[in-house]
């Protein structure tokens, strides 16, 4: 990308500008820094940077030091691209190029407008604008999934993802966002009748994933619903016990997937033979949650790269017969949720995205010539911000000549619908795809989910969610951490001391929520 100049209100600015300004420096695509003398004071905005993190102010004075920086007292002193960042209202005869956020309509977007009471349907959409001789385009666009209860989460998580929009504007605008929230919210009539069934959902039910095989009917490149008389269900499970995360290895005639007991609240990885129907539980070296456990064959043996999230990297493991032995990490520092790997034209790739930004959105590519040497990110890394088809949802394959990415569809929640992405452009240097099939339950089906998608030797293979009716079941979360497993089973810390401290956690909850209604509930979620 070219050089471009900032546009900021001052030598002390939010620290999400910061993070952005910081983001074009580091990529040495800083020019300049234009400092305005505006000053737009806002109480509501001066009380919400108390509890917002990307609203924090942060001293620049002493930093960029080898930027220019440039006073604005009039217009005619701007030059080259601009990136705009004030709090002021845009000169708009301006002749060069002007980038800034905006809303779908390409009206300037301001900061105080996040906590706009009118906007709550469309706060978390944000469009980056290109002006260019008094032409108007929309070159990308954020929508950033909200943190349950916590407004203030949800718009400080939304604020740290504007400076991708900037560096990186190769996203293909494809998806009518305003649409899709009007559609989802439509059948919401209030606020309160919102929260009401979050509520009950929190406090009553409890998801429950079990893998399903289906015969091989779907059109790739079409709308499919689930025909549930088709379905069979490939384990028993048990109360407290679901599987999920089918992936096939061929070599073994087998599934890995993982295996989560909710009580425990960790994840397990296992294999499940279909032709002797046994199941082997894959030992590994630590005790963090491991799910999504991705197959592929490397030179005669079979690798997985499972998430580990927790653990904030992406590594690949060896199946040595029921155990993973680790032989590459791909990247670390990176919480990698759902990391897929697929081989093309000579290179191996793995997409993720972003733990840190939610896990839903923000898809990142890493590519190596050989999975077990080093590997680097790709040079468009976000290469999407998309809740609708992003995240990973499964091995990919050929249709025919098309490689084909299954992605999960988590808008308006998670695990909506599978859909099929073509990727139409692969390389270190550039990635396209497009949405080409979809694949969901039917209106009123008992299932309220599908996650990911496999294929056998004869079938399709998924996972699907149905709620669970338990009363109190996010109290199980807070319980889990005084309850430790070993290969014997459950051992139950079961002292005075923490019995109280439950009781006195669960009297704060009621409390809190009390005094401060739902908000409250942001520090339990």
């Amino acid at each position: 990308m070219n050089k471009s100049s900032v546009v900021v209100d001052g030598h002390t600015v939010s620290y999400w500008k910061y993070q952005l300004i910081n983001k074009l420096y580091t990529e040495n695509n800083l020019e300049k820094i234009y400092i305005t003398n505006h000053d737009d004071f806002s109480l509501v905005l001066s009380l919400n940077r108390i509890v917002c993190k990307n609203l924090f102010k942060i001293t620049i004075s002493e930093l960029f030091e080898d930027v220019e920086r440039i006073s604005v007292i009039e217009s005619s002193q701007y030059s080259g691209n601009l990136i705009w960042l004030s709090e002021k209202p845009i000169d708009f005869t301006y002749g060069e190029n002007i980038i800034y956020f905006s809303n779908e309509n390409s009206v300037q977007k301001f900061e105080k407008s996040y906590y706009g009471q009118n906007l709550d349907k469309f706060k978390f959409i944000t469009y980056l604008t290109l002006r260019n001789k008094s032409k108007n385009k929309i070159i990308n666009v954020s929508w950033t999934e909200e943190a349950k209860f916590s407004e203030s989460k949800s718009i400080s998580k939304h604020l740290d993802s504007l400076k991708f929009l900037i560096t990186n504007r190769n996203t293909e605008i494809s998806t009518n966002y305003k649409k899709l929230m009007q559609e989802s919210t439509s059948v919401i009539n209030s606020r309160l009748t919102s929260l009401t069934r979050k509520i009950y959902s929190l406090i009553f039910n409890y998801p429950s994933w079990s893998i399903y095989t289906y015969p091989r009917i779907l059109d790739i490149f079409g709308q499919n619903y689930l025909d549930e008389s088709m379905l069979k269900k490939v384990f028993n499970d048990r109360a407290w016990n679901f599987k999920a995360d089918p992936f096939y290895s061929e070599n073994e005639n087998s599934i890995y997937f993982e295996k989560f007991n909710y009580f425990l609240g960790t994840g397990k990885l296992a294999k499940y033979n279909f032709e002797n129907k046994s199941i082997k539980d894959i030992k590994t070296s630590d005790n963090i949650h491991y799910s999504y456990p991705c197959t592929f064959e490397h030179e005669g043996e079979t690798y997985l790269i499972p998430e580990g999230a927790q653990s904030n990297k992406i590594e690949i493991y060896r199946v040595d017969q029921d155990s993973l032995k680790k032989v590459n990490t791909v990247i670390d520092g990176f919480a990698g949720v759902d990391p897929t790997i697929v081989e093309h034209n000579n290179t191996w790739y793995i997409f993720a995205t972003d733990g840190r930004m939610g896990g839903h959105s923000y898809l990142n590519i890493f590519y190596a010539k050989n999975p077990l040497t080093e590997w680097t990110p790709h040079s468009l890394n976000p290469v999407k911000i998309n809740l609708s088809n992003s995240r990973g949802g499964g091995s990919m394959f050929k249709e025919g000549d098309s490689l084909i990415r299954p992605a999960q569809n988590c808008f308006p929640e998670y695990g909506t619908s599978l859909v099929f992405n073509k990727i139409e452009k692969l390389s270190p240097y550039e990635f396209k795809e497009a949405v080409v099939g979809e694949l969901k339950p039917t209106e009123n089906s008992m299932f309220k989910g599908i996650h990911t998608f496999s294929k056998n030797k004869e079938s399709l293979v998924v996972d699907l969610k149905t709620n669970e009716f338990f009363p109190f079941a996010r109290f199980v979360t807070l319980l889990r951490a005084r309850v430790k497993s070993d290969d014997a089973g459950l051992i139950a810390e079961n002292s005075l001391f923490k019995r109280i401290t439950v009781i006195l956690l669960f009297l704060v909850f009621v409390i809190l929520i009390y005094l401060f209604g739902w908000r409250a509930l942001s520090l339990f979620v």
